[in-house]
């Protein structure tokens, strides 16, 4: 009977076997991206049947190898994550040997991957930050882009074929921005920057950019050309005056051209204009004579059926 036990639980055990004990051996392939101090621990997602899988990642530093007796750290935001990657930025915050593992949990089951060789973060890559410089204003602006925020940029600037005398300007503070005077004219200006990340002491240098600093327009050349637009602009506002008090009249009758009346309008038009006064009325009426004074008679004539009744005064 045990013989038959065992036949029956072995394929449920080589199921589980297979399943479970094989695939969370697979590697993650676990690396970490450091560049400009910011630390991304990426690993393979696991390739298994599991219903929910997670992930959670925890270090060691060279204090809690020695000082706490090899105690591991939970990354504060990467426990029990879904994601195959983990910012470990703020939490790698000094210049020590970390060493990284990561737990999978798949379906209760449950394996570490750690990372081959320890990390520090003075193994970051650190990316030439970007310089642009503004020659039109006065100051010359220079700046530089860059994601650090606690870096230091020694700024270099000289004329061309002279930097022996070069002058040096650091600049500690961010947004990394510099205002400079120079000379204007045909010489060129030469810049050439170096930024260092003091916290891991490491430094990367920007390439050396020569530009011509053009000559601006003085104040007196500037108040002259002002003066000049103002006169220009009297001068047409009182052309276009004088052309409109001269030419108007001339203008207006090409423009707005006058009909002349014909002469039977004005030969034949009465000197007294007749008041014609009408009233319709729906009921009968009679003829009615209205006697007023010497200046004024008026004479009432009947018409016809339609009960019109016409009242002529004169004057």
């Amino acid at each position: 009977m045990s013989s038959g036990l065992i036949k029956r639980l072995f394929p449920l055990l080589l199921h589980f076997t297979i399943n479970y004990s094989s695939s969370l051996s697979t590697p993650l392939n676990a690396s970490m991206h450091s560049v400009n101090m910011m630390h991304i621990l990426k690993w393979n997602l696991l390739k298994a049947s599991c219903s929910t899988v997670n992930y959670s990642v925890q270090f060691q530093g060279e204090y809690e190898l020695y000082n706490l007796d090899g105690t591991w750290v939970n990354a504060y935001d990467c426990q029990e994550i879904s994601e195959n990657r983990c910012d470990l930025t703020h939490d790698l915050a000094s210049n020590s040997d970390y060493s990284i593992r990561i737990k999978t949990n798949c379906d209760g089951q449950k394996s570490w991957t750690q990372l081959p060789a320890t990390f520090n973060r003075r193994d970051t890559v650190l990316l030439v930050p970007k310089m642009t410089m503004n020659v039109e204003g006065d100051p010359i602006q220079v700046d530089f882009s860059t994601t650090l925020s606690d870096m230091t940029v020694n700024l270099k600037v000289w004329k061309e074929g002279d930097e022996q005398n070069a002058l040096i300007h650091v600049i500690r503070a961010y947004p990394y921005h510099f205002s400079i005077a120079a000379h204007r004219g045909k010489e060129k200006m030469c810049f050439k920057a170096e930024a260092l990340l003091e916290a891991i002491n490491k430094s990367c240098s920007i390439d050396t950019q020569c530009v011509i600093i053009p000559k601006q327009t003085s104040d007196f050349m500037g108040l002259v050309m002002v003066i000049i637009a103002v006169v220009v602009a009297v001068t047409v506002a009182f052309i276009l005056g004088w052309l409109a008090a001269h030419l108007g009249p001339q203008i207006k009758q090409t423009f707005c051209y006058r009909e002349t009346i014909p002469n039977v309008l004005l030969d034949d038009w009465p000197t007294r204009t007749p008041i014609l006064c009408t009233d319709v009325s729906l009921e009968p009426t009679d003829p009615l004579l209205l006697l007023l004074s010497t200046e004024h008679q008026c004479t009432t004539v009947q018409l016809g059926g339609n009960r019109l009744k016409q009242v002529e005064c004169r004057t």
